[in-house]
């Protein structure tokens, strides 16, 4: 049901409501952005004794407009709208109907407050819940997650609900799963996904909260990125400009060793001279990065934000690493259920953003600047953590040192290829 917080009509509806909301559109040419894209507001004054304007997150160039002449007035619309107005525009005009026929005289502010009300399913039905929960504002990670649990379940059993999810059919879900080859670090994810469905639907679940896999969920290793590998990303051009922002954040990573979740979020922390200091997301612990010429445009570039999510930056850094040449097969060895089984892909599906940190640990120890220069650069608690990485000085003279390393970097690494066994 509706929050009831918007005004209540006090008078017959038909002499003073519309039945329809009008949205007039204004395109702000004075914000044009440095791709000539102009952004896209919606304004309205139906229903309210002020004008109320609300920003789209729309850009369109102007090439996308008409231009009118109404007397000495020059006026644009648009030649042909936008999905995503057309989706915004029915979804304003359908709260609108629903809040008429609760009685209240709803303005754009509380259409945009409430668009995205709607009442839940009203069965236990799992995949009807995963459906509720993909049309929420949750993370598109969170979203894919509950993707795939859904066609599982659909796969499993498509009718099977929350009160009948015991401890017994959780198991067989699982080994379900297993027979039919999910890893069981992906199993793991579907636990997690189910027990995020069952909460957004507010249903308390003791066998599925306290349910323990039987078997290790650890992840299969990756691959690891070479020196060589990392110039010729840096070397391939991007197509796109999500694919250079997604280009950007990947080198970003290999050079400063940040979790993405923490590069989508340089704001966060602090750009001094010679290093970047923040409280990480994931350990709420201080980490001094330091600032050296691989790093400091990205870090400058950025550290207002990224503007895109992981995900979206995440599929557009796939096809520039496929053209960069990272096609090689590699081999990723996994646990399902038991038993192990190898799967093998080309290297640069394999790779992501963290691979970037990993790189950067075991750049450093090429460098002599691993052990406690290296845990330290990355934040770890534990050496032997960063160990699993890389195969305190004070900060100041870590400092000192890495960057002093990363001077002579391309040097460096020339002497260890040529040293290398053959």
């Amino acid at each position: 049901m509706f929050q009831k917080v918007v005004t209540k009509i006090v008078t017959p509806m038909a002499t003073i409501v519309k039945p329809n909301f009008k949205l007039t559109y204004f395109f702000w040419k004075a914000r044009i952005d440095k791709s000539n894209l102009i952004p896209v507001y919606i304004r309205s004054k139906q229903n309210s004794d002020e004008q109320i304007m609300y920003n789209t997150g729309v850009k369109v160039l102007k090439e996308q407009l008409k231009k009118e002449q109404k007397g000495k007035k020059e006026t644009f619309r648009f030649k042909n709208k936008p999905e995503a107005i057309i989706t915004l525009e029915r979804k304003l005009q359908d709260t609108y109907v629903a809040l008429l026929k609760e009685g209240y005289e709803p303005t754009l502010t509380d259409l945009l407050a409430h668009q995205s009300d709607r009442r839940k399913p009203t069965d236990k039905n799992i995949i009807a819940w995963c459906d509720d929960y993909l049309i929420t504002p949750y993370s598109a990670g969170q979203k894919k997650s509950v993707h795939t649990l859904r066609t599982n379940m659909q796969g499993f059993n498509a009718s099977l609900t929350f009160d009948k999810l015991t401890k017994p059919r959780i198991k067989s879900f699982f080994e379900w799963l297993t027979t039919a080859g999910v890893a069981n670090n992906s199993q793991y994810k579907r636990l997690r996904a189910l027990i995020n469905v069952a909460e957004h639907a507010n249903l308390v679940i003791p066998d599925l909260t306290s349910y323990k896999m039987p078997y290790t969920t650890a992840n299969a290793s990756k691959p690891r990125l070479t020196w060589s590998e990392v110039k010729k990303v840096m070397d391939t051009e991007a197509k796109t400009e999500i694919e250079q922002v997604a280009k950007d954040v990947f080198i970003l990573a290999c050079f400063s060793g940040l979790r993405i979740d923490d590069i989508l979020n340089l704001g966060e922390g602090e750009l001094h001279k010679f290093y970047y200091e923040r409280e990480q997301r994931k350990t709420n612990s201080i980490v001094l990065v330091t600032i050296n010429e691989y790093n400091e445009p990205l870090f400058k570039k950025y550290i207002d934000g990224v503007g895109y999510t992981r995900q979206r930056l995440s599929d557009a850094l796939k096809p520039l690493l496929k053209r960069s040449g990272l096609t090689k097969k590699v081999k990723k060895v996994q646990e399902v259920g038991y038993g192990k089984v190898a799967v093998t892909k080309a290297k640069y599906e394999e790779i992501a953003f963290h691979s970037g940190r990993r790189f950067y640990a075991r750049l450093l120890n090429d460098l002599g600047c691993g052990g406690e220069i290296a845990r330290d650069e990355l934040g770890h608690s534990f050496k032997n953590v960063t160990e699993l990485y890389a195969g305190s000085p004070d900060h100041s003279y870590r400092i000192s040192r890495v960057r002093m390393a990363m001077g002579k970097l391309n040097e460096k690494m020339e002497e260890l290829a040529l040293m290398k066994v053959a």
